[in-house]
C-alpha cells in the first residue's frame, strides 16, 4: 500500500513539475508578446502625436491665411 501510495505521489509531482514547466514557458511568451505590444503601441502613440501635430500647424496655418484674406477683403 505504502508502494502504491508513494508511487501515485510520485506520479502527481511528475506531472505538476511538467505543468509549471509549460506555464513557465507560456509566461515567457506572453512576456514577449507583451513586450512586442508595448513597443507597436509606443510606435503608433508617437505616429499619432506626430499626425496631431501636423494637423494643428495646417489648422494654424489655414487659420492665418484665412484672417490674412478677411484684411485684404476689409480694406477693399
Amino acid at each position: 500500500m505504502n508502494n502504491e501510495l508513494l508511487h501515485h505521489l510520485e506520479q502527481r509531482i511528475n506531472e505538476a513539475v511538467e505543468e509549471i514547466g509549460s506555464l513557465r514557458q507560456r509566461i515567457a511568451e506572453l512576456e514577449m508578446q507583451n513586450y512586442e505590444l508595448s513597443e507597436e503601441k509606443s510606435e503608433l502613440e508617437n505616429n499619432l502625436n506626430l499626425k496631431n501635430e501636423q494637423q494643428a500647424n495646417w489648422e494654424s496655418s489655414l487659420s492665418q491665411m484665412l484672417n490674412r484674406l478677411s484684411q485684404l477683403d476689409n480694406k477693399q
